[in-house]
């Protein structure tokens, strides 16, 4: 990964229950080692696409762009969960979720740039359903 790149993926989710209830999207873990204040995400969700692949994907609701940091402390539980989506309870409901990343430098010099260099970031995304 360089500086200013990008890019995106797709991931569909199925709900296996067969009761109605809430989907909700957070971060349960932040591996931070580096470039955790760097990686810009954003995050839709609709329908189409499927797993890694957002061909024929059509966003319906989205989250504004923020760092994987800044999501692992605001988005980190059910109780603070994002992207609500309700299930009626039939199996085999699903949902797409498009997640597009920046690697983004804005604003530091090159020495900070060039530290950067073999660090890296993980993170654990939940998608929790809870019932009603």
């Amino acid at each position: 990964m360089t500086p200013g790149q990008t890019g995106s993926k797709c991931i569909k989710v199925t709900s296996t229950s067969t009761v109605p209830g809430i989907v909700k999207l957070y971060v349960a873990r932040l591996g931070a080692q580096g470039l955790e204040n760097n990686i810009t995400i954003s995050t839709q969700m609709g329908t189409g696409g499927s797993f890694a692949s957002c061909s024929g994907f059509v966003a319906n609701t989205s989250l504004p762009a923020m760092t994987l940091s800044s999501a692992a402390s605001t988005i980190s539980s059910y109780a603070t969960g994002v992207l609500p989506w309700t299930t009626t309870g039939v199996s085999g409901e699903s949902m797409t979720y498009e997640v597009t990343w920046v690697f983004d430098t804005t604003g530091l010099s090159q020495t900070a740039i060039d530290a950067l260099q073999g660090k890296s970031v993980s993170a654990d995304v939940i998608w929790e359903l809870q019932s009603n």
